[in-house]
């Protein structure tokens, strides 16, 4: 198998100083050719908040269960 590339998720979002290091640090690494930020968008925290909201709700009812 070869590889093109890889996709990084951060598990919170980076501000402009450490998205700048871990860029830089990325574009270190050999062959790395291109690092391309993604802009966190107000519907990235919506959804972070419905996927707890939901996980939650499971976890719940599975205790309830009891």
């Amino acid at each position: 198998m070869t590889i093109k590339g890889l996709v990084v998720h951060f598990r919170r979002d980076l501000d402009d100083y450490e998205a700048e290091r871990t860029i830089d640090a990325l574009m270190m690494i050999k062959k790395v050719i291109k690092v391309s930020p993604v802009a966190a968008v107000y519907e990235d925290d919506l959804n972070r908040q419905r996927v707890k909201r939901e996980l939650r709700d499971k976890m719940r009812a599975l205790l309830d269960d009891e």
